[in-house]
């Protein structure tokens, strides 16, 4: 038992290496329950914040509790290529998938355009585990793939994950990023701060829908 235990552990860890998603050093502070701030409060939704070394910007922590199956809303934060659709309120034009490795993997992209600021294009990795999502950031693609020159943010991981409770799903979404450029971070925070709890909504709308 033990000898099985350790070769599924070395093999875990080979593939943690191999992987093209390497997580950031704060990634596991981000995940954990602990530090975090409450501020802002909407009828239905809890955002939080904690200041972590990968980002100037503090991190934000969001959650929603719905009558939509936990299934449902994990496939709805999976279909990235139709943010502009599920996302209607989050100022994105245009998002797709570069190279979908497996069915729980694939290289995407959001282009961002913000009243008053600069298109950004983020592009990131992310897995599937189940109902939680991960997504880290990756500058390791071809200038091709940025044909309109977009400003790319420095940093960019999160995650969403969908639990069941005894009556309804709790949608958790994370987030550590930094939209790069000359934009005052106070104002960045601001706006995060502001439209994280209408995202949610947007993609609980969404998913009650299919």
């Amino acid at each position: 038992m033990s000898r099985n235990l350790i070769l599924i552990l070395n093999f875990s860890f080979f593939i943690l290496l191999a992987s093209p998603h390497p997580y950031p050093s704060s990634w596991d502070e981000l995940q954990n329950n602990e530090g975090w701030e409450l501020v802002k409060e909407t009828d239905r939704v809890l955002v939080y914040s904690k200041l972590l070394p990968d980002s100037p910007i503090p991190a934000l922590k969001a959650e929603i509790l719905s009558d939509v199956k936990m299934e449902k809303l994990a496939d709805a934060a999976w279909l990235v290529e139709k943010s502009t659709v599920v996302f209607p309120n989050a100022f994105i034009i245009d998002a797709g998938v570069y190279h979908r490795r497996s069915d729980s993997s694939y290289t995407a992209f959001q282009v961002f355009d913000v009243p008053f600021l600069s298109p950004r294009l983020y592009q990131f990795n992310s897995i599937r585990f189940g109902n939680s999502i991960h997504w880290v950031r990756t500058d390791t693609l071809r200038a091709e793939l940025n044909p309109e020159n977009h400003l790319l943010p420095p940093v960019n991981f999160g995650s969403w994950v969908v639990t069941q409770g005894e009556n309804k799903s709790k949608l958790t979404y994370r987030v550590c990023t930094d939209p790069g450029g000359d934009v005052p971070h106070w104002i960045v925070n601001q706006a995060n701060q502001r439209y994280l709890p209408q995202m949610l909504e947007d993609i609980e709308s969404f998913a009650g829908k299919k």
